[in-house]
């Protein structure tokens, strides 16, 4: 029985309520539950030696993932990514007994909460969502999930993205493998590609970024077929704050952004504050954890079908700015063209990129608007650089009337056009 796994102390997971799609940050739909006696054999650990902090994700003591950073604990620093051990290499006996519930096609997200009892017991006791998301299978960098490597890399994606006095919503959106690449088989992506209606299952780490737990076939499968990748995504307390009655503030505790209020609590904020300390780590777990390395991470011949997909995804700085952007309906863009709607520059940039990158074919028109008019000169560059990526006839009169009208007092801008024309 798969409960003798558990001990005596049963795990109960009591559902809190339900999150409605538009209601929260995460742009999907979720439910806010409390796991009773969890057993914690799955979790974030954090801690620092001499030289660097360090966070991993923990199972049975294999790291799955590594946040490296000199100053891990600020939550606007970029971290270093590596990759963790492989999720093969632990006493893996819930997740390939769940194999099979995790395979059926999807239901309902109350009925996933029911089907994933076993794996959410391997949590620490504690507040955590179940959220039903759409993940890019990629790392937020432009880069195919698996291709991670063992040597620490700079990665963009795993905290919020700051520009020009702006800081994103950071959020799960990108996924890191927890599987060496050395167990992927093509026949079985290839069967994934032509049957969506799956689940992959992950766990929100940090920014953007989330460790995939299982569905690795699922997500190469998605890439190639340039879609998201529908994902069952965990996500942790990452927060909480205690009331102030000077201020009106009542006390609760945040789940990546979604505030839970202390009148639904189930336990007291101090018990979950000072639950947070069993996830610190000595320096001889962090070493040991860093000692830890699969070889087939950041070595692993792929096929360039696959390796290209990361080209299909944005990135997490266009993440941030379809976010910036806000409304990208037809109707506000008419607004803006027609003078009805004024913005600032810094806006009119993040709609420009955000129609690129998603590629609209309002992309040009708004473009364009841009490029002939004198008061967004301050985002010419930008906006012609996005410009110059397409070849085509509309550009490429668009580009010759500036040529014609050109006095020279843009040279970077004479640059783009004239860069333009010269590799047709």
């Amino acid at each position: 029985m798969l409960s003798k796994l558990f001990g005596k102390n049963q795990t109960e997971i009591i559902p809190i309520r339900k999150i409605d799609k538009n209601k929260n940050c995460w742009d999907g739909e979720g439910i806010v539950f409390y796991l009773k006696n969890g057993k914690g054999r799955l979790r974030q650990k954090y801690g620092s030696n001499d030289t660097q902090g360090l966070s991993c994700l923990v199972y049975d003591n294999i790291p799955l993932s590594k946040f490296h950073g000199d100053e891990y604990f600020c939550p606007t620093c970029e971290k270093l990514i590596s990759a963790g051990y492989g999720l093969d290499k632990t006493n893996d006996q819930i997740i390939s007994k769940l194999r099979e519930s995790l395979n059926q096609p999807f239901v309902s997200l109350e009925e996933s909460l029911k089907n994933l009892e076993m794996l959410l017991g391997l949590l620490p006791t504690g507040y955590y969502a179940l959220a039903d998301l759409e993940l890019f299978p990629t790392d937020g960098e432009g880069n195919f999930f698996w291709t991670i490597g063992n040597k620490p890399t700079l990665n963009k994606a795993s905290c919020p993205i700051y520009d020009d006095g702006n800081w994103s919503e950071d959020g799960p959106k990108y996924i890191l493998p927890t599987q060496p690449p050395r167990l992927f088989n093509r026949d079985t992506a290839e069967f994934y590609r032509n049957n969506d209606n799956y689940r992959a299952i992950a766990y929100y780490l940090d920014g953007y970024l989330c460790a995939l737990l299982d569905g690795h076939h699922k997500a190469v499968a998605a890439a190639l077929e340039k879609r998201p990748l529908k994902t069952l995504v965990i996500l942790p307390t990452t927060g909480l704050f205690y009331p102030n009655d000077d201020q009106g503030i009542k006390g609760g505790l945040i789940i990546a952004g979604e505030t839970v209020g202390e009148n639904e609590l189930l336990s007291s904020l101090k018990k979950i504050a000072d639950s947070f300390t069993e996830n610190q780590m000595s320096k001889s777990e962090i070493e040991d954890y860093l000692s830890l390395n699969d070889e087939s991470f950041g070595t692993y011949n792929w096929s360039e079908d696959i390796l290209k997909t990361g080209e299909y995804f944005p990135s997490a700085f266009t993440a941030a700015c379809i976010e910036w952007a806000g409304d990208l309906s037809d109707s506000r863009i008419d607004k803006i063209i027609s003078y009805e709607e004024i913005c600032d520059n810094g806006t009119l940039y993040y709609i420009a990129k955000a129609l690129f990158e998603l590629k609209s074919p309002r992309f040009k028109e708004l473009a364009f608007f841009i490029g002939k008019n004198e008061f967004c000169v301050s985002i010419w560059k930008d906006v012609y650089s996005l410009i110059a990526n397409i070849k085509d006839e509309e550009v490429e009169n668009f580009f010759v009337e500036f040529l014609i009208n050109d006095e020279k007092l843009r040279p970077d801008i004479t640059k783009i056009v004239d860069d333009y024309f010269k590799i047709q």
